[in-house]
């Protein structure tokens, strides 16, 4: 398939999407109805089943890289997703084979990126599995959380019975030669103790819920972490036969997207869905799955990872007084207006992640090639009564950059969608649209 470009008029009216549609009318309006009619189009294929590895809350959904690199590259072609969370654009280039990096600064997010693109023999772990089992149900030893990883209140999350076998579990994974294999059953654990813990599933962040509490005082909750991680493997293995076989080139990087590595450059499209402003606290969603895999070894370490993701609101009294200006005379008022009603914090919040994104997106134009395409879904936030329009902020910081804006439009959510969060905390109102950027590298 041949790269599409931005499309002209003619193109357009004579494009299956809108076959009879008036040369008069404004071509902007015009491409925003075109791409979003191929990205509608895009949502009605069924996805690859690897998509549902590990449960990670407000990722991309797959039909946006999909419709981008469908539409603006060819096989073989370099694509990058520098806020890569779980993988997703990197599991849709695989699949049409291109060749991608992925870049995340949360290290279980780049290492599930990793196990999600990564083709194993099923035969292979098959037989992993076997022989797993049997040293699962003779080993004997006695095991301690005290010295073996972290894990916050681990006696609140889990039931001594489950974290017993659990720490069974993990301990003969772990003693597997180290490699894809591994990787593969070390992701699938992770994927499955939310299941086996207090931690209600239907709850964004890490919490043991009245709903919980009660099924277990009346004894209808019943956790079995073998059976449990059983039914995981055999779901995974189905995972791994629908990835293909190509040669594509894969690479997820655990990095920042304001400092991208120096390896990743000469790249032909960026599918990117940065954090948004006041949303889902994305470490604390995994929190307990990072410690028991080893990415966070104790809380110091936690807390220090959280200041560093953008979008981050981990402030403390002293970071308060050093609130920079965005530039944006609009929104520079907002963040004035919120330091002017007390609400220094979300000030600070709002700036911090303005910068910051501007420091992303140079980093992108600087990797992207000549008539490269940059893909961005973002949505606008209310921060205390103050509408921040988020998506025309980075109309303006592309526009600095030189990179020439060819669609701008909304895109609804799916309602029965459950990956997607459109009700966030108090503060930050409730979303029923993206917004889906396009732009294109003209110098």
């Amino acid at each position: 398939m041949s790269k599409l470009r931005e499309p002209d008029v003619e193109t357009l009216i004579t494009s299956d999407v809108f076959p009879a549609i008036s040369t008069k009318m404004n071509v902007e309006i015009t491409a925003n109805k075109y791409y979003k009619a191929l990205l509608n189009k895009e949502k009605e294929i069924h996805r690859n089943g690897m998509h549902s590895f590990h449960r990670y809350f407000g990722k991309l959904i797959p039909a946006i890289p999909g419709f981008a690199i469908k539409n603006f590259t060819k096989e073989g072609d370099y694509v990058l997703d520098s806020f890569s969370g779980s993988g997703t654009s990197l599991l849709e280039a695989k699949n049409l084979n291109r060749n991608a990096f992925g870049v995340d600064i949360n290290p279980l997010a780049t290492f599930i990126s990793k196990v999600k693109t990564t083709k194993i023999d099923r035969k292979i772990v098959e037989q992993t599995w076997e022989k797993l089992q049997k040293k699962i149900d003779t080993d004997k030893s006695k095991l301690s959380t005290k010295s073996e990883f972290y894990c916050i209140n681990i006696d609140h999350w889990f039931k001594d019975f489950a974290k017993k076998d659990l720490l069974r579990l993990r301990k003969n994974i772990l003693e597997l030669p180290e490699g894809d294999v591994r990787d593969f059953f070390l992701a699938s654990f992770s994927a499955f103790l939310r299941g086996v813990s207090n931690a209600d599933p239907r709850h964004v962040f890490p919490g043991y819920s009245k709903r919980l509490r009660k099924l277990d005082a009346e004894g209808k909750r019943k956790i079995d972490v073998k059976a449990s991680f059983t039914r995981t493997i055999k779901r995974r293995l189905d995972y791994l036969d629908a990835l293909p076989v190509n040669r594509a080139k894969i690479k997820a990087i655990e990095g920042d997207s304001r400092d991208l590595p120096k390896e990743i450059r000469g790249i032909d499209l960026i599918v990117v869905n940065p954090p948004y402003i006041s949303s889902i606290r994305y470490l604390e969603t995994l929190k307990i799955e990072m410690g028991w895999l080893g990415f966070i070894g104790n809380q110091k370490e936690y807390l220090s990872l959280d200041t560093k993701l953008v979008g981050t609101e981990r402030f403390y009294k002293k970071d308060l007084e050093d609130t920079m200006l965005t530039g944006f005379p609009k929104l520079d008022k907002q963040i004035f207006q919120l330091k002017r009603d007390g609400q220094h914090k979300m000030a600070k919040v709002v700036s911090q992640y303005f910068n910051d994104m501007r420091k992303s997106m140079s980093e992108m134009n600087r990797v992207l090639k000549k008539n490269g395409h940059l893909v961005m879904k973002i949505s606008d936030s209310t921060v205390r009564n103050e509408k921040i329009k988020t998506h025309e902020h980075f109309l303006q910081i592309a526009e600095d950059l030189n990179l020439k804006s060819i669609a701008c439009f909304k895109d609804s959510f799916d309602e029965n969608s459950r990956s997607l969060l459109t009700s966030r905390n108090s503060y930050s109102g409730i979303m029923n649209h993206d917004w889906i950027l396009i732009f294109r590298k003209e110098e």
